[in-house]
């Protein structure tokens, strides 16, 4: 009896390692990284339009929400800044002492990840500043917080005008109020008109 049955090997061939890929340009990834930045700023500005107008009952206040909007860049813009003084701090203690296996390719990563950083920073400080991008960011915020919350907005606002409690004599009197509307309307437009009742 055998215990172990021989199974068939498959070939899977040998590993080749890829090419080494050159890293994107700082110019290419400072422009992603916008894009990623502004999808983060409106998503906030988005959230808050919700919950005022839903939690908080406020009005919509677009001034408010670029102020809130510019804070967000200028946050993004200080992250980014850190993020660049943690690499340069790294790169000091590490220096290039033995314990770096390859201090050239070290230095060098290091130094474009802390040039990468940095230009992040600048490009979220500007977009803070620029009225263009952060007006459109806000609107583009409003309109999907709308499109998300206005059906549920409508919907209230339909049930409260159907629950209203009304007053029976006001409903009496509501043909009678409507009759001499439309008769004063109707005389009116008669004598512009030159028309004879």
């Amino acid at each position: 009896m055998r215990w172990f049955l021989r199974r068939n090997r498959l070939d899977l061939g040998r590993y080749v390692a890829p090419e080494p890929v050159a890293p994107a340009p700082t110019e290419q990834i400072v422009a992603e990284g916008s894009l990623i930045g502004d999808s983060v700023v409106r998503l906030a500005l988005r959230n808050r339009v919700i919950v005022d107008a839903l939690r908080d009952r406020r009005d919509l206040d677009l001034g408010a929400l670029a102020r809130a909007a510019a804070h967000e860049f200028e946050r993004l813009a200080d992250q980014e800044w850190e993020s660049a003084e943690r690499i340069r701090l790294r790169r000091s203690v590490t220096g290039s002492g033995a314990d770096v296996p390859d201090d050239v390719d070290y230095l060098r990563e290091s130094e474009r990840r802390e040039h990468v950083h940095r230009a992040m920073s600048d490009a979220f400080a500007a977009r803070a500043t620029d009225d263009v991008t952060v007006t459109a960011i806000v609107e583009q915020a409003r309109a999907e917080a709308w499109s998300e919350i206005g059906p549920v907005l409508v919907e209230r606002a339909g049930d409260r005008a159907l629950t209203v409690d009304r007053d029976p004599r006001y409903e009496a009197e509501r043909a009678d109020r409507i009759g001499a509307l439309l008769a004063l309307d109707l005389t009116r437009l008669a004598q512009e008109r030159g028309v004879d009742l």
